[in-house]
């Protein structure tokens, strides 16, 4: 374990090498690893409380793509620019996922099958609407019909809900609120009560569909985005970590379990991803964590297509390699290709952060 960078007191490793990538890793593995079990047995055994590992991992996505955003909107002058460079990181990949949906998984693994499902209307009406944000469940063709999930690829339900972050902080540092420290903070408190509230004092079904897990992934932003302004409160001290997680164990399955859950998860990968030391072989791993988010699923999917009586163990053995596969694929010769592609960041002249050194770490990377 070799340290790199040497750095001047304080070092904030969010500026420079870090293993924040290590940390996507592990949550796009535990978004997999759910899916293991429910394509398989409906039911998610990875679990503490109601809470499991997949539901935490996303959030735990949103929280640090909240940070990183933030980090990325403080030191870009050009908002154009910013939005050019989060489409390449979303859309390339996701482009060709879609194009194996319209080619490989829908001739290949529905019923009924064939070259009509690639020349269907319904295909690339669904391409269509999960490339313009829209649901990505149902879709057509018969795909993967008589697997205990009917749907394609289930994370991509997420997507929509990363890009309308997106532009809502873009929004929010254009007018300015998202740029000060105490406004960030109060409009995560306010989001955050929303979502802990509501379902207490009305009935939220009543509400539009997809306003509750919006507030949920925008709470888990906003957090990433309050320690972004905070540099201090991104080194929470390992006993302060401790009882996030001890609060969580014991209160977690009542009122506020999900904030304490996130709290608890977050204070993780605070120390660990952005540790005191960066270690060069944990810095130099590829970035795999988008790929394996948005491919296992149809990966696995097919698999249960084809063997339909497979269990989680063998699920893992048989899919895994291939899922992983595409994601290295997607890798090295899709989005490093894509964000090659994007505009050179020119620095802000009015940084959000005082206490953040006045330089931009080149391994910007974001996802969830």
């Amino acid at each position: 374990m070799v340290a790199v960078t040497p750095y001047s007191v304080p070092r904030d490793p969010l500026l420079g090498a870090n293993h924040l990538t290590a940390i996507r890793w592990l949550l796009a593995s535990l978004v997999a690893l759910g899916h293991l079990y429910l394509l398989t047995t409906a039911y998610e055994p990875v679990r503490i409380h109601q809470w499991t590992g997949g539901y935490m991992a996303v959030n735990g996505f949103f929280v640090l793509s909240g940070m990183l955003i933030a980090k990325s909107l403080s030191f870009r002058g050009d908002l154009k620019a910013y939005a050019v460079s989060r489409a390449l990181r979303i859309y390339p990949a996701l482009i060709v996922l879609l194009l194996a949906f319209a080619f490989v998984f829908s001739p290949i693994f529905s019923r009924p099958g064939g070259i009509e499902n690639v020349l269907s209307l319904e295909t690339w009406t669904y391409v269509m609407r999960v490339l313009l944000l829209g649901d990505p469940q149902n879709a057509p063709g018969g795909i993967f019909a008589g697997n205990l999930e009917a749907d394609f690829n289930g994370p991509l339900w997420t997507i929509r809900y990363e890009i309308a972050a997106y532009i809502l902080a873009a929004l929010g540092f254009a007018v300015g609120v998202l740029k000060r420290p105490v406004l960030t903070l109060c409009a995560f408190i306010a989001v955050q009560t929303a979502y802990l509230v509501l379902p207490y004092v009305m009935d939220v079904s009543i509400l539009p569909t997809g306003f509750v897990p919006l507030l949920r992934l925008s709470s888990c932003f906003l957090l990433g985005m309050v320690l972004w302004h905070w540099p201090r409160a991104r080194r929470p001290h390992w006993g302060l970590v401790a009882l996030a997680i001890g609060a969580f164990l014991w209160l977690g399955s009542g009122f506020g379990g999900e904030f304490l859950a996130t709290l608890a998860l977050t204070g993780l990968m605070l120390r660990f991803g952005l540790s005191d030391a960066a270690h060069a072989p944990v810095v130099a791993i590829p970035d795999y964590s988008y790929g394996i988010y948005i491919w296992h699923y149809p990966v696995m999917q097919a698999v249960m297509f084809l063997r339909p009586d497979t269990g989680p163990l063998m699920l893992g053995l048989l899919s895994t390699p291939i899922w992983l596969s595409l994601s290295a694929a997607s890798w090295h010769l899709v989005e490093k290709a894509a964000l090659r592609l994007k505009p050179k960041s020119r620095p802000s002249a009015n940084l959000s952060s005082p206490d953040a050194p006045h330089s931009v770490a080149s391994n910007e990377r974001t996802f969830s």
